[in-house]
């Protein structure tokens, strides 16, 4: 009995997919919810991830923790956008809306702990004194308010605030780069600036990537000087997932099909050959768009290799 002979073996990336999808819709489902949760740092970045924590996905909704009010609110206004980015990640449709549990298991946290820890403001705040003058113009910026009572809550309220920035100055804390609010030390932005900065670096690599869909690492950092290799990865790897969205295995000959090809490869357009997209789309075709009508190819039908000759 001939002896039947695999050309090339497959990688670990490309079985694991297949043997997962082959132990049923519930494991596979569960699968892909523990793959975002772990790497939820790389869906939204640095900046969201310290802050908040993924804890888990159940029933088309993605739980989340934070310990900090402010994040519930900024991640209100991204909810749109983070559930696009979840959905891209795990190439379908796995969240449709985001909530926030009561407690988490803290995983992510800063790594550096706050400055202030330890501090009791309720004990620090009365010995902080404040000149004659601060206090004249805290009572000046307070006396535009006609109601005497919401004047009295105002002035105590913005003399206490002016209290606790005098004393995290003390303890080391500084100025964000973008706005006046005070930062912990080692940051150079506050949390707020920080989440908006990587926003604004993450669309400038988007937009460079577009242009130039082969620039490596170093051409990035020439254009955009705060791009970091995790970053670039992270934008990358988004911006592959969307190209994947419109190229099918048949059709290898296609722009979008080449344009994936130095994007995944890293390879510039005098690179670009038809064997070179062939190999891609096959190396990628667990996740390349799939026609109404769709049966699985093999690997000698595709590319060639293998096939008995005649």
């Amino acid at each position: 009995m001939p002896r039947t002979t695999i050309p090339f073996p497959e990688p670990t990336s490309k079985i694991l997919p297949r043997t997962i999808h082959e132990l049923g819709p519930a494991f596979e489902h569960l699968f892909y919810c523990n793959n975002v949760i772990y790497h939820w740092p790389d869906i939204v970045g640095p900046a969201i991830a310290q802050n908040v924590e993924a804890v888990r996905i159940l029933r088309e909704t993605l739980w989340l923790y934070t310990y900090d009010s402010s994040w519930r609110n900024q991640i209100a206004y991204m909810q749109t956008q983070i559930i696009e980015r979840v959905n891209q990640y795990a190439c379908r449709m796995l969240i449709k809306e985001l909530r926030f549990a009561r407690s988490g298991k803290e995983r992510v946290r800063l790594a550096a702990k706050p400055a202030d820890e330890g501090v009791d403001y309720a004990k620090a705040l009365p010995k902080i004194n404040l000149s004659d003058e601060e206090v004249d113009d805290i009572r000046a910026r307070c006396a535009h308010v006609e109601n005497d009572d919401l004047r009295a809550s105002l002035f105590r309220i913005t003399l206490k605030q002016a209290k606790l920035d005098r004393l995290r100055l003390a303890l080391g804390y500084h100025k964000c780069a973008d706005c006046n609010s005070l930062c912990e030390p080692g940051r150079k932005r506050c949390s707020s600036c920080a989440l908006k900065h990587d926003e604004a670096v993450r669309s400038a690599i988007h937009h460079y990537l577009v242009d130039c869909p082969w620039a490596r690492y170093g051409e990035v950092r020439r254009e955009i000087p705060e791009a970091t290799p995790e970053l670039l990865y992270s934008v990358r790897a988004g911006y592959v997932r969307e190209l994947e969205a419109d190229v099918l295995l048949e059709h290898p000959e296609t722009l979008a099909a080449k344009t994936l090809t130095m994007a995944y490869r890293c390879l510039p357009p005098e690179q670009i050959t038809d064997d070179v997209v062939r190999h891609t789309l096959w190396h990628l075709r667990s996740e390349l768009a799939k026609p109404a009508v769709w049966r699985p190819i093999r690997r000698y039908e595709y590319l060639g290799l293998g096939k008995k000759k005649k």
